[in-house]
């Protein structure tokens, strides 16, 4: 039985709406640069938060894919208290034993790189450190990305992303390849072929300009697409072939979200670079760049680096907490078990639903596509289904322009907070498809 306590309580019509009281009161000082949600969080616990109006929310995305131990970690915030009374903040050019420490625990979570880390603040952030490196080393100008790749909106991570189109003035040398569209293990052999083909014919034609290729192993805002591991081994073979750096953008998949430390490790890729960012941080900003220490020369980094928020104190204790927590508990193992369970409850209601097409996904990082008609814009599909499914006390997201939901829980989810989402779920398909009957 699903417990259905304290989620989007009906109020009487004369009871104070907080959350339209409080957006009222303090909108106006905010900038608006996206359509944010009609509602105001006050508190989250595990995997669920609150609203103004004291409605619960599963909040099946862990904010923004960072909180991945959920909500108010009770040892994530001792850890905080702890460093806070111990050491902040440090200069640019002085060390902390706390960073120290975490630098040493990443190298030794993927030795085969011999990785060397600097920390950071955001993945745009991180994309952008490691770029700089990437053309100052190769004494070249530009990048290889993928069209359906995203890495940021930074001007130069926005280059590489689905909005390139978008950043003023263009970036000079942004070289674009297709990106093989394949949702799940099987290996499409023509279409792979094919963006092989794609990306070895850009090398080859620009290769005097191209530093460096710059790939998600798994494209999430592009639609949730896994290309085979043999498409990443030929890339990295064409970039071995042309001296062209093969960067990893792994801000979503990195730090055992997909039940490795980093995705590459199931792939047989190993990269020159690692970005990642948002698990790592266990909902604070915090993002990395590890270089490969077998094929990244050292003396070129003589080039400096510097942030008011690099390497931080705060920032080694959290990377620390959550590799210790993720050995201890078995966090790589469980998030494997876990996302097999998800992907089981979402193929049973595409088995019920043909709203659900093609879920998928590795570790906690699922999705599903919404099977809507070709004629139904995708974006208001997109925005209407999570309007629905808000309702029904669900925090979910789109990406592909409206047509994916992407699910990316906490390492803590439950079996029990996996029921509620398949039975909010269910609701939320019903209403949606009755949207689709009046609009059509």
């Amino acid at each position: 039985m699903i417990d259905r306590k304290d989620v989007l309580l009906p109020s009487p019509m004369n009871a104070l709406d907080h959350n339209r009281s409080l957006l009222g009161d303090y909108g106006s000082y905010v900038l608006p640069v996206l359509n944010f949600r009609r509602i105001v969080l006050v508190r989250g616990s595990g995997s669920y938060v609150w609203d103004a109006n004291g409605n619960r929310y599963l909040d099946l995305n862990s904010g923004q894919f960072c909180s991945v131990l959920g909500h108010s970690n009770p040892d994530v915030a001792r850890t905080l208290l702890e460093i806070s009374q111990t050491l902040q903040h440090t200069d640019t050019s002085t060390l902390s034993e706390t960073f120290l420490r975490a630098a040493r625990k990443i190298h030794d979570c993927v030795p085969e790189m011999n990785g060397r880390t600097i920390l950071l603040s955001t993945g745009a952030e991180a994309v952008e450190c490691c770029l700089k490196y990437a053309k100052h080393i190769k004494e070249r100008p530009g990048t290889l990305s993928l069209d359906r790749g995203y890495h940021g909106l930074t001007h130069g991570s926005a280059a590489c992303s689905l909005s390139r189109d978008r950043i003023r003035p263009p970036l000079d040398h942004s070289y674009v390849a297709p990106a093989p569209v394949v949702h799940g293990d099987a290996d499409d052999g023509p279409e792979v072929d094919r963006c092989i083909e794609h990306f070895a014919e850009i090398v080859a034609r620009h290769r005097q300009h191209i530093a460096a290729a710059i790939v998600e192993p798994i494209l999430s805002g592009g639609g949730f697409l896994f290309p085979p591991p043999r498409y990443f081994q030929e890339i990295r073979q064409i970039c071995d072939d042309n001296d062209v750096f093969l960067i990893f953008d792994e801000c979503q998949t990195g730090f055992g979200r997909t039940g490795t430390w980093f995705h590459y490790e199931q792939l047989d890729c190993i990269p020159d670079f690692v970005v990642s960012a948002k698990a790592m941080g266990l909902g604070y900003p915090v993002s990395c760049v590890i270089a490969n220490g077998h094929t990244v020369p050292h003396p070129k980094f003589a080039m400096e680096y510097f942030s008011s928020h690099q390497n931080e104190p705060f920032a080694g204790a959290l990377v620390t907490h959550l590799i210790d927590r993720i050995e201890t508990c078995d966090l790589l193992a469980a998030n494997r078990r876990s996302g097999e369970h998800l992907l089981a409850q979402l193929a049973t209601l595409a088995a019920e639903f043909p709203l659900v097409a093609s879920p998928r996904g590795k570790g906690l990082m699922c999705a599903f596509d919404l099977n809507v008609p070709a004629t139904v814009d995708g974006k208001q599909a997109g925005d209407r289904f999570c309007a629905i499914a808000q309702e029904n006390g669900l925090l979910i997201q789109h990406c592909n322009f409206g047509r994916t939901i992407r699910l990316l829980p906490n390492y803590l989810a439950s079996p029990e907070d996996f029921a509620f989402l398949a039975d909010r779920l269910r609701d939320t398909l019903a209403t949606f498809q009755i949207f689709l009957d009046q609009t059509s």
